[in-house]
């Protein structure tokens, strides 16, 4: 409890600082004392309720960002409004994260990066990257001979040109159709040096699949059989990291496909340091959801009903 010439006191240093916008120095050189003194003297102003600090929240979703990251134990949430499913929204998300990476690349990154049509926009949105050297590479193959800009080789390109960076090119598909298949293709040395690049990346940026949602671009490309639509039905595959198909719970699904898949398998890409999951709208939710229950993301850019809904079921 404070007296009344204590109380006079922490009011005149607490209407110079906030309201004259004095500094803590210019303050404690009028009234004689110590700039610690001030630093000390403004502090206890807030605890005696002297000052009141009010943050206003309009236009932001600190405090929804703030408990996700508490709620799944990750190290950054970004949220975006919540534009109309579709090219909106995923341009919203693809512009935040262009904001992220600019502020966490730095020079001798190596980022991995995998495919989708919301990653195929981020390089618009890096007209004033920082020039580093970085080398950008893919995660996994190629899915399907249509939408060749959503392939993560393409968006490779595109990022180490819009940071002035380098890349390397995974010349291969996704998902092939046999063993044989894949262990021939990983036989050849430039296949085998691009995933081992891969494996090395401190930096992933990866969209979350909803892999048999009606908007599903995976669906949409044609690219799987009606046999192995059944099998990742039956398999209870909702969600896909650069091809790699998992359950409800995050956990690499039964599936026979999911041998087939040419890329960084899910033990390699979750040892990432910085795995970046960019992802929205509501046929992404048990996705989005799946992965964090499974561990896989450090963080999330996702759109404010996303949000909402993960925080109702942790």
């Amino acid at each position: 409890m404070v007296n009344y010439k204590e109380t006079r006191l922490l009011i005149r240093i607490a209407h110079m600082y906030y309201d004259e916008n004095k500094t803590q120095q210019e303050i404690a050189n009028k009234l004689g004392v110590s700039r610690p003194s001030i630093s000390r003297l403004l502090q206890k102003a807030r605890e005696e309720g002297i000052v009141e600090i009010k943050i206003n929240y309009e236009g932001s979703f600190a405090r929804l960002e703030d408990t996700l990251e508490k709620a799944f134990g990750i190290k950054e949430v970004i949220i975006t409004p919540f534009d109309e499913e579709g090219e909106g929204l995923k341009r919203l998300l693809a512009e935040a994260a262009a904001g992220f990476l600019m502020r966490a690349l730095k020079d001798r990154d190596i980022i991995g990066v995998s495919w989708g049509t919301t990653l195929a926009y981020v390089h618009e949105y890096l007209k004033n990257a920082p020039k580093l050297n970085v080398t950008f590479v893919p995660l996994v193959g190629g899915v399907g001979q249509t939408k060749l800009d959503v392939h993560s080789n393409q968006i490779v390109i595109n990022l180490a040109r819009a940071f002035g960076g380098d890349w390397q090119l995974l010349h291969a598909p996704a998902i092939v159709d046999s063993l044989n298949v894949k262990n021939t293709i990983l036989s050849d040395k430039n296949t085998r040096q691009v995933l081992e690049l891969a494996e090395k990346s401190c930096v992933a940026l990866i969209g979350v699949g909803a892999p048999l949602t009606p908007h599903s671009t995976m669906l949409e490309t044609g690219y799987f059989s009606e046999k192995e639509l059944e099998q990742l039905k039956n398999t209870g595959a909702v969600c896909d990291l650069c091809s790699i198909f998992l359950d409800k719970e995050g956990r690499l699904c039964p599936a026979e496909i999911n041998q087939r898949v040419i890329g960084i398998s899910l033990e390699k890409l979750t040892k990432i340091p910085l795995v970046i999951g960019v992802a929205g709208g509501p046929d992404k939710h048990e996705a989005i959801l799946a992965a964090l229950k499974g561990g896989h993301l450090d963080v999330l850019i996702t759109d404010e009903h996303t949000g909402h809904f993960l925080l109702g079921k942790n």
